[in-house]
């Protein structure tokens, strides 16, 4: 008996979801930048809509002061049953000046914090951490931390949005950005990391099976109807 042609249709999603699309740095303004919660996620909607048209399967939102705006990205993606998976994160700068993306964190780090520092306490929580804007000093720093929980998880290469390809001969995961601040931002920078999903699932960006069976709305039965 020949398989159904949805059986088959699910099976060309699970292969294609082996190589995943991940940008790590979309940014959302602070809460208190928007005049009302219903203009908030709007945006938020907007920017997901976009990353979904793009091809993305892992977005990183982040905000300047607290995971709280990619923490809502994160609840409308999983409540609205979006085909993406959404990274809550900060920026952090150090007391050095380094500067973080920081990840999955319920709440933000407290200021001024030494790299180390501030690594280890996101690791302390569950979190990920990627480097970004790395100088060559700062790169012999993470060199020497490697392998510890005071290091960064990876190191952004590319950022679309600032520019400047940064050359790092170390061995952090590298991950290349758009720097989006927009729906319209994400949709025309063409950047982003692809990520196999062994790799993803190491790195805790994602369940094992997160994505594999994803079933589309428009496919699913509608109510009331046999």
């Amino acid at each position: 008996m020949l398989n159904p042609w949805y059986k088959i249709a699910r099976e060309c999603v699970s292969i294609r979801k082996n190589v995943l699309r991940a940008d790590m740095c979309v940014f959302i303004d602070d809460e208190k930048a928007f005049a009302n919660t219903g203009f908030l996620n709007s945006t938020i909607k907007s920017i997901l809509t976009s990353a979904i048209i793009k091809g993305l399967d892992i977005v990183g939102i982040l905000t300047n002061t607290s995971p709280s705006v990619g923490i809502k990205a994160q609840k409308m993606a999983i409540e609205q049953q979006m085909d993406i998976v959404v990274i809550p994160g900060q920026t952090y700068t150090c007391s050095g000046k380094e500067q973080l993306y920081v990840y999955k964190l319920n709440k933000p780090l407290p200021p001024n914090l030494s790299i180390d520092k501030a690594c280890e306490l996101a690791h302390k929580n569950n979190g990920y951490v990627i480097a970004a804007n790395i100088s060559k000093r700062q790169a012999d720093v993470l060199e020497r931390l490697q392998g510890s929980v005071y290091a960064p998880d990876a190191v952004e290469i590319f950022n679309a949005k600032t520019g400047g390809y940064r050359n790092l001969d170390i061995e952090y995961f590298k991950f290349v950005s758009s720097g989006a601040t927009s729906a319209n931002d994400l949709e025309n920078l063409n950047a982003f990391t692809l990520v196999d999903r062994k790799d993803a699932v190491e790195m805790k960006l994602l369940d094992e099976n997160t994505g594999v069976d994803y079933v589309p709305k428009y496919l699913k039965p509608k109510k009331g109807v046999v």
